[in-house]
């Protein structure tokens, strides 16, 4: 088998990229044209020839800090240039001949296994009520990670292709970056967050906790940076707590102690959004506070905007619904990530659903007269939905009949 870079040199592969791509269809317009126009011009070709030449080549990512979906926070991730960056969106496509040297027990940006995964094969341990759980969550996990010790990964699990290995050492060492000033500044980054190959390279760091954990038999789940881990004696998992501390602590991690939380058994557990209690499977807590925040806010600037410009109430209203549209559903196929993907193939109730619907509802309401009073219900249910919006608990349900093969063309709200 040919080396990586040797492979990403080859024009085939590059169009087996681009149509695993379009047959997703889980990309935007403007990324779909850039890519096409990056394989028709082939514009990856003259990386690949100075990469194999050892002529190393990639420029020095801009940094940039970004609001974390939801809240308030920031986070920082990295950039390379467009050409650069869409040559690294081509490799992490090679790099998952490397996917079965992964252990089971990490789902994160895997072809093979996936949130749903990760939820259905906690749900099928014997007696699942009658566990303990742990929830464990690394802090600014991608970019805290050492490089030095990353490279010592790499050298492992590449050990059969020098010439990416030499690539990627480049890549991670070389602790430059650029300011949003424009300046340089010489600083730790880690595996770069928001560089294509940064989920890579944050599965395979903790390789070997996953690898210890599944030989000790444990009940242990990662995805990225979120960890969980079950078991049916305290004593047993105060135990495994203390393995994972100490993994974490070796490989130069910390754990967020906010996030750090023990359910003893019947009480609810959270997990990429998910909540389970009494054989129930809803959405987390956290999870609708953050939707229901992205309304608020939305509605609120919808609302300074119509004042400003003295827009019809209409045309504010079906710009809330567009956007909650597109990030419930999103026709358009340019998002992974939507609820009805990640959400609807797991939830086991529509009890968080019926009330984002009212939440949602309420706020476009609102948009009518800027406050929340009985007159806004002058806009009846009927009339926003010929505005475009559509109910989460009915469209979870036409998903269900849909995945059963029943017929989904009811129009009736649930």
């Amino acid at each position: 088998m040919s080396g990586i870079l040797e492979a990403i040199a080859k024009e085939e592969n590059w169009q087996a990229f681009l149509q695993y791509k379009l047959d997703g269809r889980y990309v935007s317009r403007k990324e779909r044209e850039a890519l096409i126009s990056y394989v028709d011009e082939k514009r990856y070709l003259p990386i690949a020839e100075k990469l194999l030449r050892r002529e190393y080549c990639f420029g020095l990512p801009d940094k940039r800090t970004i609001n974390k979906s939801g809240t308030t926070k920031k986070r920082v991730i990295y950039t390379f240039s467009e050409d650069e960056n869409l040559f690294l969106k081509g490799l992490v496509f090679l790099l998952y001949r490397y996917d079965d040297r992964l252990s089971p027990c990490c789902y994160s940006f895997r072809r093979s296994l996936s949130a749903r995964d990760a939820i259905f094969s906690i749900l099928s341990q014997k007696d699942p009520d009658t566990l303990f759980c742990f929830k464990a969550d690394i802090s600014n996990y991608f970019n805290s990670i050492p490089e030095d010790r990353l490279v010592l990964v790499l050298e492992e699990i590449l050990s059969d292709d020098p010439q990416l290995l030499w690539f990627l050492k480049n890549l991670l060492l070389d602790n430059r970056c650029i300011l949003p000033d424009g300046s340089e500044s010489n600083e730790h980054r880690g595996a770069m967050a928001g560089i294509p190959i940064s989920p890579f390279l944050a599965n395979i760091y903790l390789l070997s906790m996953d690898r210890y954990f599944e030989k000790e038999d444990v009940a242990y789940y990662r995805y990225s940076d979120d960890i969980l881990i079950f078991s049916e004696s305290r004593e047993k998992l105060d135990k495994a707590i203390e393995d994972l501390k100490t993994h974490i602590r070796d490989a130069g991690l910390v754990l967020n102690p906010s996030k750090l939380h023990l359910s003893c058994p019947g009480e609810p557990w959270e997990f990429l959004g998910f909540r389970y209690q009494d054989k129930k499977v809803d959405i987390s807590d956290v999870t609708k506070e953050k939707v229901k925040g992205k309304i608020r806010r939305k509605a609120r600037a919808l609302l300074r905007w119509k004042t400003k410009n003295d827009a019809e109430y209409e045309r504010a209203a079906r710009a809330l619904i567009r956007t909650f549209n597109k990030k419930f559903y999103n026709d358009m196929h340019e998002d992974l990530f939507t609820w009805s993907r990640w959400f609807f193939p797991v939830i086991t109730t529509d009890e968080s659903l019926a009330r984002l619907d009212e939440y949602l509802l309420k706020y476009v309401r609102y948009l009518y007269s800027g406050r929340h009073y009985k007159g806004n219900y002058k806009v009846t249910y009927e009339q926003i939905k010929k505005m475009g919006f559509r109910s989460l608990k009915h469209e979870y349900y036409l998903s269900r009949k849909v995945e059963s093969g029943e017929d989904s063309t009811d129009g009736n709200d649930t």
